[in-house]
């Protein structure tokens, strides 16, 4: 069955609480506004069950009390970054790139967004993301933030 690059299934989507929780203790990030991709290498080990990219979107509570609004946040993110993931995947694929990644996107807007401006943040973080995989060791004077 051909790989239909305009879909989101299951296993593209990051679940594992593992994953997630070390995504959170130190792993590379940058900022486009209204979104933060924050993403991590799989271990080796992960290689054999894991797509190229899990993906997690997330929309804080804090900013936004009401599920509704969250949801439909969410909602966007997924639609945009689903109609843009084919630009990733062939990035990748064009790098030889063989890992797995980890990549959660946080939503930093303290106010709801049109859908526009979120689709335009994902084309960045995908391009910013592939300019990081050509330049993978940064010099040691700078952090995992110097894309933003």
């Amino acid at each position: 069955m051909p790989l239909n690059l305009h879909s989101f299934p299951k296993q593209e989507r990051l679940k594992s609480r593992k994953i997630i929780s070390h995504l959170f203790k130190g792993a590379h990030s940058f900022s486009a506004y209204p979104l933060r991709p924050v993403w991590h290498i799989l271990p080796a080990a992960d290689l054999n069950t894991v797509p190229s990219v899990q993906f997690a979107f997330t929309v804080p509570k804090k900013s936004f009390p009401h599920a509704v609004d969250r949801n439909r946040l969410r909602r966007q993110m997924r639609e945009a970054f689903r109609l843009q993931k084919h630009l990733l995947i062939q990035g990748l694929a064009e790098r030889n790139d063989s890992n797995s990644y980890a990549m959660m996107l946080l939503y930093t807007a303290k106010e709801p967004l049109p859908y526009e401006t979120i689709a335009a943040s994902i084309q960045k973080i995908i391009r910013k993301f592939l300019a990081w995989k050509i330049d993978k060791n940064p010099p040691a004077s700078q952090n995992s933030n110097m894309l933003s």
